[in-house]
């Protein structure tokens, strides 16, 4: 009887914190993952600018962006439209959701074959332009195609555990690839030099692929017919839903490859490494936070997006809890960065230091633009999806690229922050006039006092070679972003009743 009245009163508690506990819940579970694999992460890329210099980081970006550039030419998009399928069935009964599974996994070896035999055809063209057609590169370009193959598959074995809502084995995935990728590719790195690039490409894509095998094949056994029409023609909805995404999703690798190309055009491929250096470090610490979010956002959005209240409140919960948790650790990043470069990479990299910080301030923007972005998704409306983030992607080209002849790598900086200001103001507008989205003045002042202290944080650490002492002014408006988002946070998840009743729980079982 008293547990049962304990049980239900930490019911009623979770209750009463609404989505915002389900969010940080999730945020949890997923950034503990990211965070693990961000570490080893810093240990590959300090060992990777040490033993290849600036000039091999930028040849390994260029690689690691022509792969995925194919891979989400020839992906149709099943990270989504595959979720959502399978999302549907998963409703339903059992066989619906194992033949949905079959048909997600015959899509993705039809399309990772498919990649490979592009990558093949394409190569020749990449060396030309990228690497001057030196037989040397043209050869470990066409070596690579198989990776194509191992990254379509894995793609469609994540939906597969997305779908079916099995997010703790897609956070033992994460970890798990960590140690391998790191145990594989830093003595790449140090005995076989630029060769190691290459080799060290291809085994972690192939170890990522079997260890996620592993993980949904125990759950699902693996099934696939990609050379059956019947099966393919099943996946018709999947395909032309996907089609979109996948356009997008190309665009966007099109778009970030076109930077790396034109800088390396501008300054070689030292400058194309700084630039993977800045844009590294800036996309750290907001793509572990924003992966934790997805994972669990996009469905619940998906759900209730008929209904305009639910959409709406779901919307401004994960928009606020976005800027309470990301603010403050984003505003450190900033005032940390003229460490975090020299320690992730070498001096050698020190001009991607501003470029970052004031890129940075685009990461903080995107707190609000990311919840936003996935409501044409969410509707289905592909249309509006494809024309919204292909304005996105052709203002941030225009800006990054008018930046760099302009200021340089501090240009850069700017003209990412910028293509992200305009992002939002025109995804808020579409919101507002389409979707009938009204976000809450809780919000509005969240996002107020944190711009306010943002941009200070920024103004200073801009000035620290000059004035070192301004390390102490930006440490007070940074205690002061975690004293308000702590205070929010407190009073919209009740974090400190939830252990409370925990432990009660606990304590009942033994006074039985």
């Amino acid at each position: 009887m008293i547990i049962d009245i304990a049980m239900s009163t930490g019911k009623e508690s979770e209750n009463r914190q609404g989505g915002h506990g389900r969010v940080m819940k999730y945020m949890g579970m997923f950034s503990g993952a990211q965070g693990f694999s961000m570490l080893l992460g810093i240990v590959k890329n300090k060992a990777a600018a040490k033993f290849l210099g600036t000039y091999g980081l930028g040849m390994m970006a260029m690689c690691n962006r022509t792969l995925q550039m194919i891979s989400d030419a020839t992906g149709l998009g099943l990270s989504f439209s595959g979720v959502r399928a399978l999302s549907n069935a998963y409703a339903k009964s059992d066989s619906d959701v194992k033949r949905c599974i079959k048909v997600i996994r015959s899509i993705a070896l039809f399309t990772g074959l498919l990649g490979m035999l592009l990558m093949l055809v394409v190569a020749p063209f990449i060396n030309m332009w990228l690497f001057d057609g030196g037989e040397f590169f043209l050869l470990r370009l066409m070596l690579l195609s198989p990776v194509l193959l191992f990254m379509a598959v894995t793609n469609g074995e994540l939906a597969v555990l997305r779908g079916t809502q099995n997010l703790a084995r897609i956070t033992i995935y994460i970890t798990a690839i960590a140690i391998p990728t790191l145990l594989v590719s830093v003595p790449l790195y140090i005995f076989m030099g630029l060769d190691g690039i290459f080799l060290s490409i291809f085994l972690v894509a192939l170890i990522q692929m079997c260890i996620i095998l592993l993980l949904s094949s125990s759950l699902y056994r693996y099934e696939s017919s990609p050379f059956s029409f019947s099966v393919l023609k099943e996946g018709s909805d999947i395909v032309k839903l996907g089609i979109g995404y996948m356009f997008v999703a190309m665009l966007s690798s099109l778009v970030l490859w076109l930077i790396y190309a034109i800088l390396k055009s501008c300054g070689g491929n030292e400058v194309a490494g700084i630039f993977n250096a800045g844009f590294v470090i800036m996309m750290m610490l907001p793509g572990i936070l924003f992966s934790a979010f997805d994972s669990e956002y996009y469905p619940r959005l998906a759900s209730v997006i008929s209904d305009k209240n639910k959409a709406n409140v779901i919307v401004n919960e994960q928009v606020e809890v976005q800027l309470l948790v990301q603010s403050p650790l984003l505003m450190t990043f900033v005032a940390v960065m003229p460490i975090l470069v020299p320690l992730f990479y070498d001096k050698a990299f020190a001009p991607a230091i501003s470029m970052a910080q004031i890129g940075m301030f685009g990461m903080f923007v995107r707190t609000l633009t990311y919840p936003l972005s996935y409501l044409s998704i969410s509707k289905n409306e592909t249309r509006l999806y494809v024309l919204l983030e292909s304005v996105y992607n052709a203002i941030l080209l225009f800006f990054v690229v008018a930046g760099y002849n302009m200021c340089g790598f501090i240009g850069v900086g700017a003209g990412m922050a910028l293509a992200h200001v305009c992002d939002f103001l025109m995804l808020q507008m579409v919101a507002t006039k389409r979707y009938g989205l009204k976000l809450s003045k809780s919000m509005w002042r969240i996002f107020f006092i944190q711009l306010t202290l943002f941009l200070c944080v920024i103004a200073l650490s801009l000035q620290y070679e000059s004035m070192p002492f301004l390390w102490l002014l930006s440490s007070i408006f940074l205690l002061l972003s975690f004293v308000v988002s702590i205070k929010k946070i407190r009073e919209k998840v009740t974090v400190y009743g939830r252990l409370k009743n925990y432990i009660k729980k606990f304590l009942m079982i033994f006074k039985r």
